[in-house]
């Protein structure tokens, strides 16, 4: 960032190629809509430019990067529904449910019934994703998918590493629950 920010077009291009995809993957997963996701990621690489000149390397890139993301997002839910926003940062609450599917497809054969199966597991898992509460889906997206650390997801939300953990264990346990009929099909 700082080389591109001294000018460097190719080292912005290399963050580009390094980032775009993982931050899109976040951006899809907490709104659900690839043309919205589009237009935000869109917003968080402007953002990454028109802040070149200002940017202060505190943190990892990707953790700063992630807090743009976030950042867009919340504008985005704001705009849409101020009376329906709720707060990422509101307490997690634990419904109860206890079971994790690990891995969502341990053998993949070629066989058509066992791909189609594995196709509906992961539309299962992505649907039991999606259904989480707005600050487990968060904690959950940026720790899994994009692979930040629980000290990063904390840096990026702006909420304890204790929290973040107890977001992670909640969202565990529900996505365990969601996927538990399909542990016991296999």
């Amino acid at each position: 960032m700082k080389r591109y920010a001294a000018g460097d077009v190719a080292a912005f291009e290399r963050l580009y190629a390094r980032h775009e995809g993982a931050v899109y993957r976040f951006l899809l997963r907490s709104v659900g809509i690839a043309a919205i996701a589009d237009e935000l990621l869109q917003d968080v690489w402007m953002s990454v430019i028109r802040s070149a000149d200002g940017y202060e390397a505190r943190a990892l890139f990707s953790t700063w990067l992630y807090r743009i993301a976030r950042t867009r997002l919340i504008d985005h839910w704001r705009a849409r529904d101020p009376a329906v926003l709720v707060s990422l940062d509101a307490a997690a609450r634990d419904d109860g449910d206890s079971h994790w599917a690990g891995a969502l497809a341990a053998d993949r054969s070629v066989e058509p019934e066992v791909r189609a199966l594995d196709r509906a597991q992961a539309r299962a898992f992505t649907c039991a994703v999606e259904a989480l509460p707005a600050a487990q889906r968060e904690a959950f997206l940026l720790h899994v998918q994009a692979d930040l650390t629980l000290a990063q997801v904390s840096a990026v939300t702006g909420v304890g590493v204790e929290t973040i953990k107890s977001r992670l264990r909640y969202a565990s346990d529900k996505l365990r629950g969601a996927m538990q009929e399909w542990r016991n099909d296999r």
